[in-house]
C-alpha cells in the first residue's frame, strides 16, 4: 500500500514539476517578447514542443540537452530555467505534513 502512494506522490510531483517548466518557459519567452516559433527557431525544435512543453501536454520524455537548448534560445542557463520553476513549486506530496503525519 505505501508504494502505490509512494508511486502516486511521485507522479503529483512530477506533473507539478512539468507544469512549472513549462510556465517558467513561458514567462522567459513573454518577458523577452519572443514568440513560440522565434523560440522554436532558436532552439531547432518544433514549435508544436514548445506548445506542448509551455502547456504541460508533452507526453513523453524528452532529454536536459533538448531543455538547454530552449534555455539558451531564451538567453538563459539552464540551471536558471530550473531554479524559476522550482521557485514556483509546492514542496514534493512527500514533504506535505499531512503525509508525513500519515506514515507514523
Amino acid at each position: 500500500m505505501k508504494e502505490q502512494r509512494d508511486t502516486a506522490a511521485f507522479e503529483r510531483y512530477s506533473q507539478e514539476h512539468g507544469r512549472c517548466l513549462g510556465m517558467a518557459v513561458e514567462e522567459l519567452r513573454t518577458d523577452k517578447a519572443l514568440t513560440r516559433s522565434e523560440v522554436a527557431k532558436r532552439a531547432n525544435v518544433s514549435v508544436l514542443w514548445i506548445q506542448r512543453l509551455e502547456t504541460n501536454q508533452l507526453h513523453t520524455n524528452y532529454t536536459i540537452r533538448r531543455l538547454d537548448q530552449v534555455a539558451r534560445a531564451l538567453g538563459v542557463e539552464l540551471y536558471d530555467l530550473y531554479k524559476r520553476a522550482g521557485e514556483m513549486m509546492r514542496p514534493p506530496p512527500w514533504l506535505d505534513r499531512e503525509g508525513a503525519l500519515n506514515d507514523e
